[in-house]
């Protein structure tokens, strides 16, 4: 073939070729994309760990920097403990001024200096300063560092480009300030939860921060400062927001039983008793106490109150012995409910053995209350209330007389032993004739029409007890606003969602993505409901409670509560005693009545009040 006309065929071919149209490429878009994001982000907020070990053990001891990726990488380790003990740099006072001392050499280079504090940044939210478990110097430090990172801000911003995590931090110096979650409160009470997320995911915010915890605080505490009804409304989310997380649940109950406290006419909300008595166990118990020292006495008052009108409920319902709900004897002792100090269950062979879901469930409500009741009846049970001097006995069967017994004698039985309904007069029997009171639940007895008369007349007349005008509410606030009600069978949790972190107990960080609020199915809390006005704190001298007096009554009252014996040697010109172990829960009120402590004896006070 003729070259040229070669030449002008292999033109011909590559034209054709170039006209066939190009496929189009969508892949790239998305890289252009991420090169961009990655650009404005700016440097990882992300080091190796095992880098930032390294550069820690050769900072500490020799206490200055070789270079800035060095001083980088020593920023992120604050909180990295590289010998696998307790040692670490934020708890080292010298090493850790050095570490910022340090830092001064690149001040005057914004794009240097955010280098190293960033990784600042991610120390300051990595070790948690606020635990309970930090030592003081390590908080004193974390402190210090908060107070460096809002201080030296302004050092990170360059003239010409900035990343977002800077202005991110520029926008939020909030965050470190004294109260770092709260400019984030209200957001999340309204349902806005991007900002959050947000500035979690540009300054390398992870889920195990003290962050995640104290935002779920700062959230319950801003809904605390509502009104009572939108307050009430939101328990049972906030309830479910603090999960099983023993550190947030302590600290987030404590602020919600108080503020419940001090709503007006407060109505029972069920959800909060479960959760508090599930968490702390049963407010008046001595073994208890640690759990509910906390508190303010309002607030455990009322959950107690709560309890004991749920036992009286559960007593004349479900223990009755002919199946049928007393409420006439429930509607009666309710209203004694703010006066009752202390109750217990004597229960029979059916109520204490029976596998039946309810009662198997109530066995675990009152534990540490109950006490075996030896009856040739095994449906029978008893019902023992202490109120002030009268230590009063119920049984289940409405044909069995009431009992009541005073303190200033002598009581014939022992709880701490099983007990017996007859014979009367019997080894540890509830019935027994040193009874000052006997009345049966008869009408038209002696010219009342009913029972309910006579029982408050003999009540008021001999031992002084007046029944309050309101009973405690029926009515109950389900957990989580819906009306229902939790059944016997199943104790009341917060809800809890499978996948949530905080629904392992062993674990005790919580995701941010487990709160209710950050879910888009939790309704948020319009922002038109204006917050409580604030009102000056009322300066009052608080009595002391009738229960904590000294005198002979409540004396005795404490022997029985601790099962301790009293040994009265003054008039031999001995001592006062009460043998017993130093028991942490009377500690307090035997040292305010002036006993003393002898190891292995008891308590002993000289003196003759």
């Amino acid at each position: 073939m003729d070259p040229l006309a070669l030449l002008s065929d292999l033109l011909r071919q590559t034209s054709n070729q170039s006209s066939v149209p190009m496929r189009q490429c969508t892949e790239i878009d998305g890289v252009l994309a991420e090169l961009e994001k990655r650009v404005r982000s700016g440097s990882s907020s992300y080091e190796p760990n095992d880098l930032q070990v390294e550069a820690v053990k050769n900072f500490w001891d020799a206490r200055g920097f070789e270079s800035l990726r060095q001083a980088r990488l020593v920023s992120f380790g604050l909180a990295v403990r590289p010998w696998n003990d307790r040692r670490c740099l934020i708890e080292e006072p010298e090493r850790f001024g050095a570490a910022l001392t340090g830092l001064r050499n690149w001040e005057s280079s914004p794009r240097q200096f955010r280098r190293c504090y960033q990784g600042l940044v991610r120390s300051y939210f990595d070790y948690d300063g606020l635990g309970r478990d930090v030592p003081a110097t390590g908080h004193r430090n974390w402190r210090q560092l908060q107070a460096y990172l809002c201080d030296k801000a302004k050092l990170i911003r360059d003239a010409a480009i900035n990343p977002d995590w800077v202005e991110c931090a520029l926008e939020n110096k909030g965050l470190f300030s004294p109260t770092p979650c709260a400019s984030y409160a209200q957001d999340l009470l309204d349902g806005r939860e991007d900002k959050v997320r947000q500035v979690r995911e540009l300054l390398g915010i992870n889920d195990a921060s003290w962050f995640t915890r104290e935002l779920v605080l700062a959230h319950i505490k801003r809904a605390c400062e509502l009104e009572d009804t939108a307050f009430t409304n939101m328990v049972g989310r906030l309830l479910a927001l603090l999960g099983r997380n023993e550190v947030l649940r302590d600290r987030g109950l404590r602020v919600i039983l108080e503020r419940y406290a001090e709503v007006a006419q407060m109505p029972q909300h069920s959800g909060l008793k479960d959760y508090s008595v599930n968490a702390w166990g049963n407010p008046w118990l001595p073994s208890n106490e640690h759990r509910w020292g906390g508190v303010t006495d309002d607030a455990r008052q009322m959950v107690g109150d709560w309890l004991k009108l749920e036992f009286i409920e559960l007593f004349f319902t479900k223990l009755v012995q002919d199946g049928r709900s007393d409420t006439r004897r429930v509607k009666f002792w309710a209203k004694y409910v703010p006066l009752i100090e202390n109750i217990h269950f004597a229960l029979g062979t059916h109520a204490k053995y029976s596998h039946e879901p309810d009662f198997v469930a109530l066995r675990a409500k009152l534990k540490g209350l109950t006490v075996s009741l030896q009856d040739n009846k095994p449906f029978n049970n008893a019902f023992v209330m202490t109120m002030g001097d009268l230590v009063a006995v119920e049984f289940s069967g409405e044909s069995n007389a009431f009992y009541g017994y005073s303190f200033k004698r002598s009581l014939p039985f022992d709880l701490s032993k099983p007990v017996r309904s007859a014979p009367v007069n019997g080894r540890n029997s509830l019935k027994n004739d040193a009874r000052v009171l006997y009345l049966t639940h008869q009408d038209s007895v002696r010219g009342y029409s009913g029972w309910e008369d006579r029982f408050k007349k003999e009540l008021q007349d001999k031992f002084g007890l007046v029944p309050s005008r309101q009973s405690a509410p029926l009515v109950v606030l389900s957990p989580a606003s819906t009306g229902s009600h939790t059944p016997l069978a199943q104790p009341a949790v917060p809800p809890q969602q499978s996948t949530s972190p905080a629904a392992d107990t062993t674990r005790q960080n919580i995701s941010p993505q487990s709160f209710g609020v950050l879910r888009p199915s939790a309704a948020p809390v319009q922002s038109q409901v204006a917050p409580r006005t604030p009102t000056a704190p009322e300066q009052k001298t608080l009595p002391i409670p009738a229960s904590e007096v000294y005198n002979e009554v409540n004396l005795r009252k404490l022997a029985w509560r601790f099962s301790a014996s009293i040994v009265d040697r003054r008039e031999k010109g001995g001592s006062l005693w009460l043998v017993m172990a130093n028991a942490p829960e009377a500690r307090r009120i035997l040292k305010a009545w002036g006993f003393q402590y002898s190891e292995g004896k008891g308590w002993w006070k000289k003196d003759l009040e």
